[in-house]
Parts: C-alpha cells; structure tokens; sequence
C-alpha cells in the first residue's frame, strides 16, 4: 500500500513540480515590464488576431496579468507539492514535542475536519466562479490578458489535487496507526 500511495502522492504533486518552472518567465515578464516602463512603452507585441488568454499583442498591462496568473499557479499547485513532502507551513514548535504517533493522530484528524471540508468548499464554489467567469467571457478591461476563466478554473482543480493528496495522506496514516508502525518510534522518544 504504501508504494501505491507513494506513487498516487507523486501523480498528484507532478503539477506543482511543473509550475515550478515559471519562475523562469515571471523574471523575465517582470525585468520586461521594468525595461517597458523606463523606456516609456505600453505596446511590447502586436499580432493583429486574437490568441487565448493575451488577445491580439503584449502590453504592460498584459505582463503584469501575467506575473499574478504565474505567481497564482505557483502557489495553488506548488502548495500541493509542500503539502506532499511536508514543507508547508505547520506547527512545529509544538509538533516537536509530541511522539510520532501523536503527530499522526493529530495530523488524521486535522486533514479529516479541517483540510478535506476547506478543499471540498474551495472546489465548489471555485469551480461556480470560473464557469462565470467562462459565460460572461470574463477578461481585462484595462488592455490586459483575457480568457481569465483559465486561471480562475485552475482554483478548483488545484484544491482537487489538495484534497486527493490529504485523502491519500489520511489513508496512510490511519492504516500506519491500525497497524502500530509508530510504538517503536515512541519508545524511543521521537
């Protein structure tokens, strides 16, 4: 079981793995708006015909669009990957002092009441607010990026992922404490 769970863990946090790339073009959209702004330019590309999510060119508005689109994708998926190798943000000034199995049990029962209803109540309503966003042909109205339905849609997908994830996570853990593979880590105090 803990292979499959190994490998579910990987499937799920491969997204955060990918947008963590973006970084690379976040630098340059951001230096790009700089440079723009010295030289006093609005209009950075113009090709005439419409192309999802940046319509017919690049302007400044468009790159500053761009870099809340990139850091919101690096937080929503990135967070998923954090939450799977348990460097997100956390309690440890008093998890350091529980047992292995204490911080077991207080992690089951923190992804079950807290974790899993939050990402089932970010999904729904996440995914009722990019489907408005995708009716009402939500966009820029400061000559910005369009199709803001995208970004908005990757809301509730990133929020799936998370809850995945905390099942897979409650999973093992809740079969880890049936089978008492932490009483020999507590014997020895850690």
């Amino acid at each position: 079981m803990s292979e499959l769970s190994r490998k579910a863990g990987e499937a799920l946090s491969f997204p955060g793995k990918i947008v963590g790339w973006l970084v690379l073009p976040l630098i340059v959209s951001v230096c790009l708006g700089v440079l723009a702004a010295k030289f006093g330019t609005n209009r950075l590309a113009d090709w005439g015909v419409r192309v999802p999510l940046f319509d017919t060119g690049v302007t400044v508005n468009t790159l500053l669009d761009l870099q809340w689109h990139i850091f919101a994708l690096l937080v929503l998926f990135g967070g998923v990957y954090a939450y799977r190798d348990r460097s997100h943000v956390s309690v440890d000034f008093l998890a350091s002092g529980f047992s292995a199995r204490t911080r077991a049990v207080v992690d089951l029962v923190c992804d079950l009441i807290f974790l899993l209803p939050f990402c089932l109540i970010i999904v729904w309503f996440g995914s009722r607010f990019a489907h408005r966003a995708y009716i009402t042909g939500e966009g820029s109205t400061y000559g910005g990026m369009i199709d803001r339905w995208m970004i908005k849609a990757c809301i509730p997908l990133a929020f799936s992922l998370l809850g995945l994830a905390a099942v897979n996570r409650i999973i093992g853990t809740a079969i880890a404490l049936a089978r008492g593979d932490f009483s020999a880590k507590d014997k020895k105090g850690s």
